[in-house]
């Protein structure tokens, strides 16, 4: 894919090719696929590099003259397993394809318990009983419900149940990919002509264990969009613009895939729960993706308890450094900034007015983050803006928040997931 300095030609197709580290070593041969349904074989070297790219000129669009563009083709050599190769992994044959002039995200996938503190304080280890909560945020006027920031649980008993459960996920998540490519090769067949280029958005998930850093997982998994769709969901948000990276309805795991699933975590009656059964502490579900200037759109709806909202710019999440936003079933938020440990800063608090209110209301929730700029809109009104750079980048989660006095355990659904990149 082209540069952010370097033109891009209107009539050509940028595509990125992720391969494995032995394709790239020993050379390998690929067939792509084209957004009109063109079928391209691709033979690559031995000893091709990351990042190298491939130009097939009259594979672009058609122009009006008869004569097409080019396919501009860039390698990504993906990181290999450990020596012996990782258990209940596959080879990385099947990674997608992205005709996109997007970026390819890498990220570690959420191996961590998705439960985060809900009083501003650690939680104590598995073998401590924990304590009452503490009161740290100021307090808001006399009318509002106290709402701290959210505590954090030890991740330890689920950060196990995790590893026992990567291989099989793993091997779900790449089958999953191959259905969902083979049910987009016959979308793309039935779809008529002017729907013929195509956005994608990927997430390649690694995880290192221990001082070593060695890989005990790799996964893909690719959504396509065609442009009729990209075209159809413009960026509401001020100043608009972006590119839709990702659009899925969150109903099931075969249109989300990629996203966490789990006792907290679980895809039901057409939507995404996030449940927090323990009222001391808020858990949040993943699937993986950093970002870094985006707009993100969700419809919310708090289901039971007490607060929904989302964490972003997860820059660090095993060691607290996030934001988190959180709102109310009363319509009342705050903005908090967690700075490693059991550090935690209230950057604003408010209540929203143009907010539909009780359990079961849906409400639309949105973001835009671009540099140290953090703007949240309720129902497209603006709530929140503010100036803070500590964070630039890093994962986004759904939240289910239960009130850190008196709080209850939390159910949330969200639908309807949409991210724009700058």
């Amino acid at each position: 894919m082209p540069s952010p300095s370097e033109p891009q030609s209107a009539d050509d197709l940028y595509a990125t090719l992720a391969i494995s580290a032995e394709e790239a070593r020993t050379g390998t041969s690929r067939i792509l696929t084209l957004p009109d349904g063109r079928q391209l074989p691709v033979t690559l070297p031995a000893g091709i590099q990351s990042g190298q790219r491939l130009s097939f000129a009259g594979q672009g669009r058609r122009r009006d003259d008869g004569t097409s563009g080019s396919l501009q083709l860039t390698i990504t050599v993906l990181p290999g397993p450990p020596p012996g190769g990782a258990p209940g992994i596959s080879s990385e044959e099947n990674a997608p394809t992205l005709l996109s002039s997007d970026r390819l995200q890498l990220a570690a996938p959420v191996a961590l318990a998705s439960s985060l503190p809900t009083a501003g304080q650690v939680a104590p280890s598995s073998s401590q009983t924990p304590g009452p909560l503490s009161q740290t945020p100021p307090s808001p006027p006399p009318s509002w419900p106290q709402s701290a920031p959210a505590q954090r649980k030890s991740a330890s008993p689920r950060r196990s149940l995790w590893l026992v459960a990567t291989a099989v996920v793993l091997l779900v998540l790449i089958s999953s990919a191959v259905l969902l490519e083979q049910h987009l090769q016959q979308t793309q067949e039935q779809a008529s002509a002017t729907a013929t280029s195509a956005a994608a958005t990927a997430f390649v998930a690694t995880r290192q264990a221990g001082a070593q850093a060695s890989v005990v997982a790799q996964a893909t998994a690719a959504a396509q969009a065609t442009a009729s769709v990209i075209a159809a969901h413009p960026n509401p948000y001020p100043p608009g613009g972006g590119r839709l990276v990702l659009y899925t309805p969150l109903s099931d795991e075969h249109n989300s895939i990629g996203w966490e699933t789990g006792i907290h975590c679980t895809f039901r009656s057409g939507a995404y729960h996030v449940v927090s059964q323990n009222p001391r502490f808020f858990d949040h579900c993943s699937n993986g993706i950093s970002y870094s200037d985006f707009t993100l759109e969700v419809e919310m709806t708090i289901v039971a308890g007490d607060q929904g909202g989302l964490l972003f710019r997860g820059a660090d999440i095993d060691n607290n450094k996030y934001y988190l936003f959180q709102v109310s079933t009363t319509g009342i938020y705050a903005l908090f900034a967690y700075t490693g440990g059991d550090q935690t800063e209230e950057l604003t608090r408010g209540v929203a007015l143009n907010y539909e209110r009780g359990l079961g209301q849906t409400n639309l929730l949105a973001l835009v983050a671009r540099g140290s700029s953090l703007t949240l809109y309720l129902n497209h009104e603006q709530v929140v803006q503010i100036t803070d750079g500590r964070y630039r980048s890093g994962q986004l989660a759904l939240l289910s928040v239960p009130l850190a006095d008196g709080g209850q355990p939390t159910e949330v659904a969200y639908r309807n997931l949409k991210v724009w990149t700058f």
